[in-house]
């Protein structure tokens, strides 16, 4: 048995997790999902990962896997540095930098199309209109789930413009799962940087930047592999 610690991705809250969960625990795993602070402006992403370790304080995390969705791939290596028992998932998430030349690999692998996607607020915020989300985040998904899951995302206050490198976390990633049919991260970009920085081959999945919600049981089986493969590195 695994304990996962789900962490979400711009604009998202815990509810995206709830199709991967039961997944998960039918797998004999536990998870814990929380909603990051990300429409509160000022914020950083060591912010955020103070409110991931609040969230799970009391748990236990001595090796768990923090599976960082999207912008959660920013804030993982953060948690894990002050859990540093902890294990990495990057899950169709940013690879989060340690230097600036891995910055520039990060901004290349990524839409360039994605900043067109987004309106900014009144607090300088940034959301993503219905029909936008469902086109990044959920043209895979059934109808109605992509719908909802729209309806529910939250402004975001744009913690990603500033993010610091991060002490070397290489040694700490136990997978890498992107989608082939990304539309915010490009697939094969993903895939060599992931291979380059960590020495192994990502998993790739059919379909949208969402699986948890597009394809649950897929997911939640590319996480029990990870962890089976983990165990015996």
């Amino acid at each position: 048995m695994a304990e996962f610690i789900l962490v979400h991705g711009a604009m998202h809250g815990a509810w995206c997790w709830d199709r991967l969960i039961p997944e998960l625990e039918a797998l004999g795993h536990r998870a814990t999902a929380m909603d990051m602070p990300i429409d509160q402006p000022g914020l950083t992403m060591d912010d955020y990962a103070d409110h991931v370790i609040a969230a799970v304080k009391g748990r236990h995390t001595d090796g768990a896997y923090l599976v960082g969705h999207s912008m959660g791939g920013f804030v993982i290596p953060l948690v894990a540095a002050k859990l540093p028992s902890t294990r990495l998932i990057f899950l169709c998430a940013v690879l989060m930098h340690t230097n600036d030349a891995e910055l520039r690999e990060n901004m290349a692998a990524t839409s360039p199309e994605f900043g067109g996607w987004l309106v900014p607020d009144a607090l300088g915020r940034v959301t993503m209109p219905a029909e936008a989300a469902t086109h990044a985040f959920y043209h895979d998904t059934a109808p109605d789930l992509a719908a909802w899951a729209a309806s529910r995302l939250r402004p975001q206050w744009p913690a990603f413009l500033n993010t610091q490198p991060a002490p070397d976390f290489a040694d700490k990633v136990a997978g890498v799962i992107y989608t082939l049919d990304d539309r915010i991260i490009i697939a094969e970009a993903h895939r060599r940087l992931a291979l380059a920085r960590y020495g192994r081959e990502p998993i790739a999945l059919p379909g949208d930047h969402s699986p948890f919600l597009s394809r649950p049981a897929e997911l939640a089986a590319a996480l029990d592999g990870i962890v089976r493969t983990d165990a015996v590195r």
